[in-house]
């Protein structure tokens, strides 16, 4: 959020640390920790916020960061079992060489990517390559690296309905499928995903209804984690049958414009 990263940026890290306590409070089970900021030292930023954050909240800590350094930092400073967030397969095995050995050492266990080398389509955005990326990802990691198959979380990843891109129009439905392909495919394994990545665009009233919807639908298909604002949240039972029906249609892409349809009602 733009609140905790001016708080960083202050070095009141103290200040930011209550945040954490907040999403916990507000019903978060793990709490994502960020600090990549190009203009800051974001190993020195991670070792003086996990001091606090270690003492202010008691469930898992999920660490995210693209350097390596600053991931084993903070995994030495978590008390418990942590996730990393995250690896894939953009550049090859790079990554999984990287992280895998932190994993084994700390204990940890990491979100994958449905994601790979492929130059115009890497971004898993159909049910079929999502289930791919994750067959071949699991095979690398549990048979040549060695993690348990339990310590897999598959991101089936989610793409904006609201923007007008034609590469993601029915994307939210090929998520849900996605997801209900992997948990069959591998049901030792867990999935995650970005859950307000599918309203990105759109009316800001508007958002947290679809995403509530779009939560609710992929919890169905057997989503485990969703990465939300639990402060923000909307419940799916007190949201309005017609702004329900307005975010179904959106999501299933019912209708003549249902973009068009959910913006209008939203603006105001």
């Amino acid at each position: 959020s733009r609140r905790f990263k001016e708080l960083i940026v202050e070095e009141k890290f103290e200040e930011a640390s209550e945040i954490g306590r907040a999403q916990v409070k507000g019903g978060g089970q793990v709490v994502d920790v960020c600090l990549a900021n190009p203009d800051r030292d974001e190993a020195a930023d991670m070792e003086r916020f996990m001091d606090f954050i270690t003492k202010k909240v008691k469930v898992p800590l999920m660490i995210d960061s693209t350097d390596r350094a600053v991931i084993e930092l903070a995994l030495r400073k978590c008390q418990g079992k942590a996730i990393v967030n995250s690896i894939n397969l953009e550049d090859g095995e790079e990554r999984f060489e990287a992280i895998v050995p932190l994993l084994k050492t700390y204990g940890g266990a990491v979100v994958v990517g449905c994601i790979d080398e492929d130059k115009q389509q890497g971004m898993a955005v159909t049910r079929a390559r999502k289930l791919a990326i994750a067959e071949r990802s699991d095979a690398l990691l549990t048979e040549k690296y060695g993690l348990a198959a339990r310590d897999l979380i598959f991101d089936a990843l989610v793409f904006p309905v609201g923007t007008g891109d034609k590469n993601y129009v029915g994307s939210a439905v090929e998520t849900i499928e996605g997801i209900r392909a992997i948990k069959a495919r591998f049901p030792e394994c867990r999935t995650i995903l970005g859950i307000s990545n599918v309203s990105f665009g759109l009316p800001p009233a508007g958002r947290e209804v679809l995403n509530a919807v779009f939560l609710y639908q992929c919890t169905k298909a057997g989503l485990d984690y969703a990465i939300v604002n639990s402060e923000r949240l909307e419940r799916y039972a007190s949201i309005p049958d017609e702004e329900r029906a307005l975010a179904e249609d959106l999501i299933e892409m019912r209708g003549a414009d249902p973009v068009a349809a959910f913006a209008a009602h939203f603006r105001g």
